[in-house]
């Protein structure tokens, strides 16, 4: 498959980032969930900054300039929204699903208690996969950056579209499967570990525990947390990395090596069950199907269904737009 255009791309992702912000605006006002504004004014206010060094780019011809910085601009701009939309999930406060979670992972035949020694037992393992685990935003930038310097827009594009669409599957998931994790089902404590550190498994459940059970949660910058569960964020963001590097033969092996073992990570240091990491690679490849569909066309002989979606999805994004191919 070919790329669309880097401007057509570049309209779609800056029409989604509207669309993620008045979408944000509405869960606010009709959620439980409040914002402190001064944090909110800082934020936008950064964003604000960014956006006018994009457009004094644009004006000014400074195109290297603004293909690097445009893609990372986006994706701070819709972090806003994923973390709004993960917290107003969980805020359902639906019933606890651990028991179902760690019934599944039984039925797999997956024994976490297992798996945990057998890493712990490594201090090399337990570190490798500490700082597989810890990459997660560091790998993130960096995709959006490199592709946004090979002036790949539209992968760029496709890549934060990709995420925005695992997190909003992922939290619409979890409105039905909120959970504590194993570390808390399993009664696994630090003292219990020799080498792993257990930090990432207890860490959100302050705020996971408050936006559940709080009338009125106030959403506060300096403590946020993944709070997501079922399906594994981490895990499918490793899926999004991967595809998202696998052109470029520098990061296609380590970046593969990395992102497996980062979705490991999310069971041995993270509280995740493995049915929790499967169904985040399975909502990291409905994000990319629906990704590439937008971002990419498709031969219409290879699949009419495919094809005749993906102009749709271009016409109703910029109305009149032709299709070039990619810069």
């Amino acid at each position: 498959m070919q790329p669309i255009d880097n401007r057509l791309a570049s309209r779609i992702i800056w029409q989604t980032v509207a669309v993620a912000q008045l979408v944000t605006v509405f869960v606010l006002w009709a959620g439980k969930i409040d914002v402190i504004p001064a944090q909110i004014v800082r934020v936008y206010a950064g964003l604000a900054v960014l956006g006018t060094l994009l457009f004094y780019a644009h004006y000014r011809g400074m195109h290297r300039l603004k293909s690097l910085f445009e893609p990372l601009t986006v994706g701070l701009f819709l972090a806003l929204p994923i973390t709004i939309a993960t917290y107003a999930s969980i805020g359902v406060n639906m019933p606890l699903a651990d028991n179902e979670l760690a019934a599944w992972d039984q039925a797999l035949g997956f024994d976490w208690r297992a798996f945990i020694f057998a890493v712990d037992s490594s201090p090399a393992a337990s570190d490798f996969l500490q700082q597989a685990y810890g990459s997660f935003s560091k790998q993130s930038l960096f995709l959006l950056l490199f592709l946004g310097f090979q002036k790949n827009a539209a992968k760029a594009y496709a890549f934060g579209f990709a995420f925005l669409l695992l997190c909003l599957i992922s939290s619409a998931i979890s409105i039905r499967f909120p959970a504590l994790g194993t570390y808390v089902t399993y009664g696994m404590t630090q003292d219990d570990l020799s080498n792993i550190n257990s930090t990432y498994g207890f860490v959100f459940l302050e705020q996971f525990n408050a936006v559940r059970n709080q009338a009125t949660f106030v959403l506060d910058f300096e403590k946020l947390a993944g709070i997501l569960t079922f399906p594994s964020v981490h895990a499918g963001l490793a899926v999004l990395c991967v595809w998202a590097a696998w052109g470029s033969r520098l990061l296609r092996y380590p970046f593969l090596l990395l992102n497996i073992a980062m979705a490991g990570s999310a069971v041995s240091h993270a509280n995740h069950y493995l049915v929790d990491v499967i169904a985040g690679f399975g909502a990291a490849a409905l994000a990319i199907v629906v990704s590439s569909l937008i971002f990419y066309r498709v031969e219409m002989g290879n699949s009419p269904l495919l094809g005749a979606w993906s102009k749709f999805a271009r016409a109703v994004s910029a109305p009149g737009s032709h299709v070039a191919s990619s810069d």
